[in-house]
């Protein structure tokens, strides 16, 4: 199973799961005024404190860990590093009953609020059956074909983000629809989407790429801004939402990421998602496979300052610990590509790093992990379990510069530190 093809399959199912405990600062009583012990009681609100002053720094931390027990996965990385993720990334396939829609936000992402960290949804345009989805949903989505789905996300999020009406207690969430557009994996992109199978599969070319069957940019751009549209009916600002337009750093077909962008208007951070292969597949073997991060990112994030000088994210990336060679796993190497990772954030002015924290085997798949995985430079006693480990990607996010949650202010980060302005 593919990365992204495991990323399809954890949605609803795979997060709506998770649980974890509450933490004090988030009392919001339950639906009904329930206080969640049967008393019937609501718990009285407790004053928001004043916001402290916005940290300076390079970057928002961040992580994906995984879906099956997303919870514990994040509460045993946080205990490791000794601090919690200011961001954690979960995944979700956006259509299908209010059900499915409501037990991801009163589940997941309401556990990772209460575990202390913001959330990042990255919302899949699928349908509930994968090959159900059209090869030209976003141009559906433009015309206002899913409305009514939309439509009771932005009101489930907006309710989630306001948990006690007006009197916000400053819950809030990056928002990524329909990432990595730029490839040929997903459906929106205006490619055939080669590695889903779905509906209304291409059948002719115009000679650049594009093919009108697929859908084109023009098209995701209909589809971001009806999205845009229909969430701004709702009570949600720029201190509950901040929505991340995400191509990835490697451009598939002859189609520029350029030609996606929404527009300023409708942006508020560019997120990138990049991965070193090394020599981990058959097609990435060879001495030029092994890129450092300037490799890996460069060419895309000088293409993204010149578009706009909106804050930009590392919302997913990650490297192998196999070397161009594809011989065997040196781990060192990996742990040098950590250190290189963290010094281009710092010196490119990159706001936020979310690393890929979950091994996996197969097709475009590897040892990404830097905790809990298959390997690494040393062991880690979390909770009285074993762990592998990359001490270095620690003592890097160990540094003043790179911020973490605020453990003691209930919205997690000020306003300012949320849209990336530090």
């Amino acid at each position: 199973m593919d990365r992204r093809t495991f990323l399809r399959t954890a949605g609803l199912v795979g997060i709506a799961g998770a649980s974890g405990c509450s933490l004090p600062f988030d009392s919001s009583p339950l639906p009904n005024g329930s206080d969640g012990n049967g008393s019937g009681e609501t718990p009285e609100l407790t004053p928001t404190p004043e916001p402290p002053d916005t940290r300076s720094g390079a970057a928002l931390t961040g992580v994906y860990a995984g879906g099956d027990g997303l919870v514990a996965n994040l509460d045993s990385y946080s205990s490791w590093l000794g601090q919690k993720p200011a961001v954690a990334l979960v995944f979700v396939d956006a259509f299908g009953p209010t059900s499915a829609k409501r037990g991801f936000v009163e589940g997941a992402l309401t556990n990772v609020w209460k575990a202390g960290h913001v959330p990042l949804i990255s919302w899949q345009p699928f349908e509930p059956q994968k090959n159900q989805t059209s090869e030209t949903i976003e141009r559906e989505i433009a015309n206002g074909e899913y409305d009514d789905q939309i439509d009771e996300w932005a009101s489930l999020l907006d309710s989630w983000a306001h948990p006690r009406g007006d009197n916000t207690r400053g819950r809030r969430f990056y928002f990524r629809p329909a990432h990595e557009m730029n490839g040929n994996w997903f459906p929106w992109s205006a490619l055939d989407a080669t590695r889903v199978e779905a509906t209304a599969a291409p059948e002719t070319d115009d000679g650049d790429g594009e093919d009108p069957t697929a859908g084109i940019p023009e098209d995701y751009v209909g589809m971001w801004r009806q999205l845009y549209k229909r969430f701004s009916e709702t009570k949600l600002d720029e201190s509950n939402i901040q929505w991340i337009w995400s191509p990835n750093a490697d451009e598939i077909g002859g189609i520029r990421a350029e030609r996606y962008y929404p527009g300023d208007d409708y942006v508020d951070w560019v997120g990138l998602d990049g991965f070193n292969f090394g020599g981990s597949q058959q097609y990435s073997t060879g001495q030029s496979n092994w890129r450092s991060p300037a490799e890996l990112f460069d060419p895309m994030l000088n293409r993204m300052r010149e578009l706009t000088d909106k804050p930009v994210a590392l919302t997913e990336f990650a490297s192998s610990s196999i070397p161009s060679s594809g011989n065997g796993h040196d781990p060192q190497q990996k742990a040098q590509w950590i250190d290189d990772a963290f010094s281009y954030v710092s010196e490119n002015d990159i706001k936020m790093t979310c690393w890929f924290n979950v091994d996996k085997t197969g097709q475009d798949e590897t040892d990404w992990a830097v905790f809990g995985g298959s390997r690494g430079t040393d062991q880690a006693s979390v909770g009285g379990e074993q762990y592998s480990s990359y001490q270095n990607y620690k003592q890097a996010l160990s540094a003043d510069k790179y911020l973490a949650a605020l453990p003691d202010y209930p919205p997690l980060l000020t306003d300012d530190e949320f849209a990336g302005k530090f």
